[in-house]
Formats: C-alpha cells, structure tokens, sequence
C-alpha cells in the first residue's frame, strides 16, 4: 500500500515548484552549490547561511541540486525549468516515504502491526500530509530528521551506549537547522528524555538517580555541538547562526493573533472534513485514556509521555499565539500531524481489542476511509495549475514578454512570480520582437484586504484557470479569516492575455 501511495504522489510532481515566496530559498542554495563546485567555499557558506537561519537546509539540498547539476552537463536540461525541477520533488516523495517507514517503526513501538498500519494509511491520506510534496520547502526533511531522531530514542535503554543519546540530540538540532519553525522538536525529544531517564528503575541512592540524567544531558550535548558547528561555519562568512536563529522568530507573524486555540479546528474540518474532524475528537480520546493507563500500567508510561508532552508543545505554541509572539500555518500542524493519528490510534485500538472480529472490521473501514480521502485530495491537487507553470507552457521565458501585470486585490506590496526558463539551457535566445502579454495575478497574493477586479487591456485570452491559492489548505500558510473568505468568495484567476 505504501508503494501505490509513493506512485501517485510521483504522479503528482511535474508543477508546482516556485509557487510560494519562500521557495526562492532553494535558487540561493543552488548558487551556492555551484560557488562551491567553482572552489568557492566562502561564497558557498555564505549563501546557505542567507536561507532565514536554514543552513541545514542548504546542505541538505545538495543531494537533488547534484542530480539537476548532472542533468546540465550531460543533457543541457536547464535547472530553472520544470522538467528538471522535478529532481527535487522526487526527493521531497522520497523522504516523506521515508517518514512513512519511520512513522511505522513509530508506531509498532505501541501497537500490532494491523493497527501501525492503519496509522500509517491514516496519516499519509491526510490533505496537510501532502500538500508540501511539489513544492520545493524544507518540512517533511526537518520533520524527517525529527522523526529519526523520535525512533532512535524510544529504542535505546539504560545500558545503551552514550554517543547514541548524543545522535538522537545532534538529529533534533538538525533538524531544527533544517526548518526553525519545528523549534519544538528538539525541546519534545529532550523533555521525553528526561521522562524515559526518571523512570528507569535504580536502587534508590542519590548517586544512582542523579546518574540517570546522564543520557539527558549528552543528548544536549549533541544539540549544542550541532548548532555550535554551524555557528562556526557562520562566523567564517561573515553572519552569525545564532544572531538569525533569534531574528527569525520574529518574522513568524504573517497570519492571525486571533486564531491560537481554533487554528487547528478550522484547519482540520475546513481542510481535512470529517476525517480531520474524527482525528482530532478521536485524538482527545486517546490521550485521556493514555494518561489514565499509565497511571495503573508504568509499561505504557513512553506513550503516554510522548503524547502529553507533544500535546503541551502544541498548547504552548497556541499560547503564544494568543500572547501575539507566533502565528499557527498549516505547516506547523504539519509537525503535530503524526501525534494526532497516535493518539487517535490509542482510541481506536481499545474499541478493536474488545473482540477480533471488530478488529477486522475497524481495520478495513478505517483504511477505506483513508483511502477514500487520499483519492480525493490527489483528484483534487492533480487539477491544481500554477501561474509559472501556465507561462512556462504558454512558452513564455522573456520578462520582456510581459507587458503589464495587473492583480485582483487592493493591496500594493505583492511579491511577484518568477518566470522559468526554457527546456534546455541555450547559448544565446535572440527575440527582435517577442509577443507582449498581460498577466491577471501573476504574484502571490498576501497580503489580500479588498477584492479588485483587474483591468484588462485589448487582446486575446490564452490562459485562464482559477489561482492556485483558491485551493482551501493554500489559504491557510498565512491569510487569516478574512482574507480566507475573500479567495473563496470571488473568483480570483490567472489569466493570460495575449495583446494586440
């Protein structure tokens, strides 16, 4: 099943890519890929470390940004083309099939091996779960070193060695290096640490207790010796990691101060429908009855930990959301996703332990159901279109090609798409006289305070579909409830005019 779910998702890849602001991110890594291939090294480092405190990211891209760079020496496919932009959407597909294999192990930790993988269905037919898959941003590979980290931890005992606690806090870190905004990853591992450590049994002496937080602090030890070596390489160009790490938590404020504790059940029933809603309810359930198991049963004391202190992280971001500090997006429910189908299994798994034959049954249905809401977020996200895309298959490459570009809000300060390139990267492009277009919303709108319809000029339409952002899940990586209703609410296109 997980392979026909990686199949389609591959089916998926081929647009998308650039769509968002914060993509860009990825051109500056491979331009320091490339300095770095030319012997540069300074340039390099300074290019990973102008990501938005990411350098984890920019090493990590790497890997795809080799595969694209191999396709121009040996094809003269051109890495700012959609064809060969593919690479890295094939990567983000590998990796979120890698975090469905961890997830599994995860889960088997808990539960039988039906019931993992339900889970797993569960989770990888959710709407959040894909929707990053085309684009090219760093959270299922942050949340993937988080997730290798989690497994890593829940394996390893008191007589485990210790360069293997330091492993599991060098991941967090990683991980973090990777995407900031998972900032609670490294703060879960380490407090479900120190729960796992203060329940080991000992013999009672003050010396045997004060020596079971050892693994705790040499899983510090692997956080700070992370981020400490990338703030070393950021001081050789020039920046400071640190100076950037404590910045960019002042940026995370693009959204609503009104949507703490409600984020994430708009989020759920406007995005995911019943599924997200059941989630969610059968989420609640779950930890209730966790904390009450582990209570009368010390074995269960790991789940019930991992659960209360993912919930308190996400009740700690909403508070300080409400304290006006952060915002919730989509992306960071992004994080939560895998607790949330945990504690909905521990729910799920005590109504199918009563007899086999509701297990069966509950097996089948559930991941039916699953299946069902993967089908249609794919038909749903398959006939998605890109305005770069739309341009780049209307053979538009030039800027001089636009003559105007005229957007349906009222809002001024929008950030405009970029233009791929051609197919294949060629010597010289002469274009004496190139056919002039208007573009109607080439631009990603944020912020949206009033609708405006967009004036058009005399010409003949090429292109029209319905904007990207019209997608609900798009809505919600920034725009609040107003600006929601307006993407919904009016018929807000991309439009190419071909001019006379």
């Amino acid at each position: 099943m997980g392979l026909a779910i990686t199949a389609v998702r591959i089916s998926l890849i081929g647009k998308g890519t650039m769509a968002f602001v914060d993509e860009q991110r990825y051109v500056t890594a491979m331009l320091g890929l490339r300095a770095l291939g030319e012997g540069h090294v300074l340039e390099f480092l300074r290019a990973i470390n102008s990501m938005g405190a990411r350098p984890g990211d920019g090493l990590w891209r790497a890997i795809p940004g080799l595969g694209q760079a191999a396709l121009l020496l040996t094809t003269g496919l051109n890495p700012n083309s959609p064809p060969s932009l593919q690479v890295p959407q094939l990567f983000n597909v590998l990796v979120m099939s890698l975090n469905m294999l961890l997830l599994y192990k995860i889960y088997r930790r808990f539960f039988q091996a039906g019931m993992a993988l339900l889970g797993i269905v569960l989770y990888s037919s959710l709407v959040n779960t894909n929707l990053y898959l085309r684009h090219l941003l760093p959270y299922d590979h942050a949340l993937f070193f988080f997730l290798l980290a989690l497994w890593l931890l829940l394996r390893l005992t008191a007589r485990s060695a210790g360069w293997k606690y330091g492993l599991v806090g060098a991941l967090a870190a990683f991980s973090y290096a990777v995407y900031p905004g998972y900032f609670m990853g490294p703060v879960v591992l380490l407090a479900l640490g120190t729960v796992l450590a203060l329940a080991s049994p000992t013999d009672g002496s003050e010396a045997k207790t004060a020596g079971r937080l050892v693994p705790v602090g040499l899983q510090l030890a692997g956080v700070l010796l992370v981020l400490g070596g990338l703030q070393l390489l950021s001081l050789l160009a020039d920046t400071s990691y640190w100076a950037s790490s404590r910045y960019i938590s002042t940026t995370i404020t693009q959204g609503s101060f009104d949507e703490g504790l409600s984020f994430i059940g708009r989020y759920y029933w406007q995005v995911e429908g019943w599924m997200g809603f059941g989630l969610v309810l059968l989420f609640g359930i779950g930890l209730l009855r966790c904390l009450g198991a582990a209570v009368r049963q010390p074995a269960s004391l790991s789940l019930a930990a991992l659960l209360s202190i993912s919930f308190l992280a996400w009740l700690g971001y909403a508070g300080a959301v409400l304290a006006h500090k952060l915002v919730f997006y989509g992306r960071i429910l992004h994080f939560f996703g895998p607790f949330i189908v945990l504690g909905a299994l521990v729910a799920l798994h005590k109504l199918a332990s009563a007899r086999l034959a509701v297990n069966t049954l509950l097996l089948i249905f559930g991941s039916a159901l699953a299946l069902e809401h993967f089908g249609a977020f794919a038909s749903a996200y398959k006939a998605i279109e890109y305005p770069s895309d739309v341009a780049y298959d209307h053979g538009i490459h030039d800027y001089n090609q636009i003559a105007a570009n005229e957007i349906s809000v009222c809002d001024k300060n929008i950030i405009f798409n970029r233009l791929f390139g051609p197919r294949l990267r060629p010597i010289q492009v002469i274009v004496p006289q190139p056919t002039r277009y208007q573009f109607i919303n080439f631009a990603y709108l944020y912020p949206i305070s009033c609708y405006k319809a967009p004036g058009l000029k005399a010409g003949t339409v090429v292109a029209a579909v319905p904007y990207f952002m019209k997608y609900p899940a798009y809505q919600f990586e920034g725009h609040n409830q107003a600006q929601r209703v307006i993407l919904q609410n009016y018929a807000v296109e991309f439009r190419i005019v071909k001019m006379n």
